[in-house]
């Protein structure tokens, strides 16, 4: 399983200085309105987006990719609660992929109380490119 976890701030016009010194944390991405964003250069983006993102892979579990975002994210839960109220949309992201078909993670309690005091929703985004023969 591959796949990351991103933390999301997007919006018609985003300060993207003011996200990072809000939050202490640089962007792992920024994206503009109007830029492409895909190979080839076909699709641009209709939202301006500040992103941190933790990567999940052979050797990072889902929980722990997890783990680190939110540890990262949680001393600045007053402030993240500032952006939920100026921003369109404030939230984590979680993209997972795998060649076969079952895949899945846990959420301890610990985790869900820390998403609960940020205040934002998790999306869940599942790909699986179907290599499973029986």
């Amino acid at each position: 399983m591959k796949g990351s976890f991103s933390f999301i701030v997007r919006d018609e016009n985003l300060d993207f200085d003011d996200i990072s010194e809000k939050l202490s944390i640089a962007a792992t991405s920024i994206i503009k309105k109007g830029q492409y964003i895909r190979k080839g250069g076909e699709t641009q983006a209709p939202y301006d987006i500040w992103r941190l993102e933790v990567t999940i892979s052979e050797q990072t579990e889902p929980e722990d990719a997890l783990e680190y975002l939110l540890n990262k994210l949680s001393p600045n839960f007053e402030k993240i609660n500032e952006l939920i109220g100026v921003y369109k949309e404030v939230i984590i992201n979680c993209y997972l992929r795998s060649d076969y078909g079952q895949m899945g993670f846990k959420l301890s309690n610990e985790m869900m109380k820390k998403i609960a005091l940020l205040g934002v929703e998790l999306d869940i985004h599942i790909l699986s490119f179907g290599g499973v023969e029986n």
